[in-house]
C-alpha cells in the first residue's frame, strides 16, 4: 500500500567538542541497523582512532586526487586540514532505503543539503561557549593555541544554526541522543519522504 521511501542522509553538525561524534557513536549502538558515513581525513591520526572506523587518513595528494577524481560528496578545510565525504555509501544508503549519519561541520552540512534532497539537518548546540571551552580542555587532545583557534570557530559556526531543520542543545548526551532519536524516527514517517519514494 505504501512505498517505503528513499534512505535517509541524517547530518549531525556541532562545533568542535560540541558532541556529534558521541552522539553518532550513541545512536549507531541504539540502533545497529543505521550506517556511518567515515570521513577522510589529511590530518594525524590520535592515539585513541581507529583507521577506518573513526577517520579513514589519507595524504593531502591522495585527497586531491579523488576530489579531481569526483568522489566526494563534499570536502572542506578544517583548522588547517582537509575532510571529505565520500559519494559511494551515501549513494548506496539512499538506494538501499538506509539511514545513514554523517558527522559533519557548518561547511560540508551545507553541501550536502545542496546535492541531496534525501538530507535533514541537526545542528547540536553546547549550552554556552562557556561549557564548550571546558569541553574541549577537558579532553587533553590539543595545544592552547588550538583550543583557542577552535573556540573562535565555534563562535562563527553557532551563528549558523538557523540554517539546519533541527537545534538541539546538549546539556545533558543521553537526553540529546534521545532528541536526535525522535527526529530521525519523525522525518522517516513524513508524508513528502514517502511520496518521494
Amino acid at each position: 500500500m505504501f512505498e517505503k521511501g528513499p534512505g535517509l542522509l541524517v547530518v549531525v553538525s556541532s562545533p568542535s567538542g560540541g558532541g556529534k561524534t558521541t552522539i553518532c557513536r550513541s545512536l549507531l549502538h541504539r540502533h545497529p541497523d543505521y550506517l556511518y558515513s567515515v570521513s577522510l581525513t589529511t590530518r594525524p591520526r590520535r592515539s585513541f582512532e581507529v583507521e577506518g572506523k573513526d577517520y579513514m587518513f589519507i595524504s593531502e595528494e591522495e585527497f586531491e586526487q579523488r576530489i579531481n577524481r569526483g568522489e566526494l560528496a563534499e570536502w572542506a578545510n578544517v583548522h588547517g586540514h582537509l575532510y571529505g565525504t565520500p559519494k559511494v555509501p551515501i549513494e548506496k544508503a539512499i538506494k538501499d532505503h538506509r539511514i545513514i549519519l554523517l558527522d559533519i561541520d557548518v561547511q560540508g552540512g551545507m553541501r550536502i543539503r545542496e546535492e541531496y534532497h534525501q538530507s535533514i539537518l541537526i545542528f547540536i548546540s553546547p549550552p554556552s561557549l562557556q561549557v564548550l571551552e571546558a569541553r574541549l580542555r577537558g579532553r587533553f587532545t590539543e595545544k592552547e593555541e588550538i583550543i583557542e583557534k577552535r573556540l573562535a570557530i565555534a563562535q562563527k559556526e553557532i551563528e549558523h544554526w538557523s540554517r539546519y531543520d533541527y537545534l538541539v542543545i546538549n546539556e545533558e548526551i543521553e537526553e540529546t541522543v534521545s532528541s536526535v532519536e525522535v527526529i530521525i524516527k519523525a522525518e522517516t514517517c513524513r508524508v513528502e519522504r514517502l511520496k518521494r519514494g
